[in-house]
């Protein structure tokens, strides 16, 4: 019998301060019980060039803030904490597999 609840779960925007708050408590949590291992952040989520000027191409990478694995389904979860009035997010991967945002 599973521990986690990932089937159940789903990721979401994250679009006030409270929430944000309940998530973090939630992921700590976890990883206190045992159910989740906090993982180094290795891909960005989303990389790109800034194209202007034309003759110089810089590129950039935006990365999540925090990861989480769960220890009973291997689910990956990805935090981007909110800077208001920029939303943060959670995403879920499936088994573990990360995609970079194009």
């Amino acid at each position: 019998m599973k521990r986690c609840d990932c089937d159940e779960r789903i990721g979401i925007e994250i679009k006030s301060w409270n929430l944000f708050q309940e998530l973090k408590m939630f992921f700590e949590e976890q990883v206190n019980k045992g159910i989740f291992l906090e993982v180094l952040v290795e891909a960005p989520y989303f990389q790109g060039y800034n194209l202007e000027p034309e003759e110089v191409k810089e590129e950039y990478k935006w990365y999540a803030d925090k990861w989480y694995k769960c220890n009973e389904c291997g689910t990956l979860w990805e935090i981007k904490y909110p800077d208001f009035p920029a939303k943060g997010f959670v995403r879920k991967f499936e088994a573990g597999k990360y995609q970079v945002k194009e």
